[in-house]
């Protein structure tokens, strides 16, 4: 496996080339053997730059109990500064969007609902009346949406809320599912994002088919939403007459171009070598084009985990990941590059000896690339590590 690792290097050196990456720093100031911390969320929606500054959400257990935190660093702090607690009682998934001049919009479950707070300074806000979980965000200009998993019934589905912003207070100015009907099965782990046009798609974890579908949904106005369509082009079925389908999960969203949406997510289709890294695009018409496969053959024959997808106006599109081709998990990307994504490249901080995985991120203004991991050490604990590239 070293061998294959270091002829992918050999192959990916000129794209490989084209980052330069900044020391990785550590985000999280407490760690230890008996402290988890946590990136999971919807959308993937871990860190966000405001203007030079940066910000990492994250939950963990110091205090006894799952609590949210967001740290920040400013261009010309030489580290990041010490971690402010979001929440009071038991919290999970936390997301962060940036909004201008080092404020950030951070949204996560605690209590049994979902809420918002403009960060520094704002007051938390309840997006939910009623028992919900992972809210996830989208920003485009003066667009602000949130969307989360909400109880209707016996199962949840999918709300989306277009929020609005006075000063640092946030406010529901409206707030619907995207189907009227109740759901006849769970819906859960949406994604969204907004095109340049001010559209919003929205995609999800779906259980309607008996297994896990993506589905996807589009919306003129944030409001009234098209019928749900299948992301995936692979209609699954039993394989040796066993389960329902083979499935797909954890839909990614990212706006892309003047008017595109990129999704990204998992998907078991080759149902022998466990999730591969798969992902379809939309170039303005709302509606997805046919599926691609993200990683190259070097990451065949074993799973991939936690995909993500960061795409910016100039048409930038990166997928990350994390997979142990190498023997232990290393974070990887892959550049979409016109026809096909590119070599998959190790993030250099993030590969190598030990067990790196769970990678968010972002594209900042400029086009530079901001990733944060875990890296997991069973005597010291989980580090929150952070790196920034940018092309030369």
């Amino acid at each position: 496996m070293r061998a294959a690792a270091l002829l992918l290097a050999v192959l990916a050196w000129p794209a490989h080339a084209a980052w330069t990456w900044d020391e990785a720093l550590t985000v999280n100031s407490v760690q230890g053997a008996a402290i988890f911390p946590h990136i999971e969320s919807a959308n993937r929606q871990g860190v966000g730059v405001s203007g030079d500054t940066v910000g990492v959400v994250w939950e963990d257990n110091r205090d006894g109990s799952p609590q949210c935190y967001l740290a920040t660093k400013p261009a010309a702090a030489a580290a990041f500064q010490p971690e402010v607690k979001l929440s009071t009682g038991e919290c999970y998934e936390p997301v962060v969007v940036a909004l201008d001049a080092g404020r950030f919009v951070a949204a996560w479950e605690e209590a049994g609902k979902v809420h918002a707070q403009v960060l520094p300074g704002g007051q938390r806000l309840q997006l939910s009346n009623t028992e919900a979980a992972q809210v996830t965000l989208a920003l485009r200009g003066d667009a602000l949406y949130a969307a989360w998993a909400e109880q209707a019934g016996r199962f949840r589905r999918i709300v989306v809320a277009r929020l609005a912003l006075t000063g640092d207070t946030l406010s529901v100015t409206s707030a619907q599912p995207v189907e009227a009907a109740m759901p006849a099965d769970e819906q859960g782990w949406p994604a969204l994002a907004v095109a340049g046009d001010g559209s919003v798609t929205v995609a999800w974890e779906d259980r309607r088919h008996r297994h896990t579908v993506p589905m996807t949904s589009h919306s003129r106005d944030g409001k009234s939403f098209a019928p749900p369509a299948r992301l995936t082009d692979h209609k699954s079925g039993r394989v040796d007459g066993l389960g329902a389908g083979t499935g797909a999960m954890r839909p990614t969203l990212t706006a892309w171009g003047e008017q595109g949406i990129a999704a990204v997510w998992l998907d078991k289709r080759d149902f022998l070598s466990g999730y591969d890294v798969f992902a379809a695009l939309d170039t303005g018409t709302r509606r997805f084009g046919k599926n691609i496969r993200v990683q190259d053959n070097f990451g065949d024959n074993m799973a991939q985990w936690h995909a993500l997808v960061v795409g910016d106006a100039s048409g930038k599109l990166v997928a990350l990941w994390d997979d142990a081709r190498d023997g232990t998990p290393d974070v990887w990307l892959s550049e979409w590059a016109g026809e096909a994504f590119g070599d998959d490249l190790a993030v250099p901080a993030a590969a190598g000896p030990g067990w790196q995985s769970d990678p968010v991120a972002t594209l900042d203004a400029a086009g530079a690339l901001h990733v944060v991991w875990l890296d997991r050490d069973e005597a010291a604990g989980t580090r929150i590590r952070y790196a920034r590239a940018a092309r030369k």
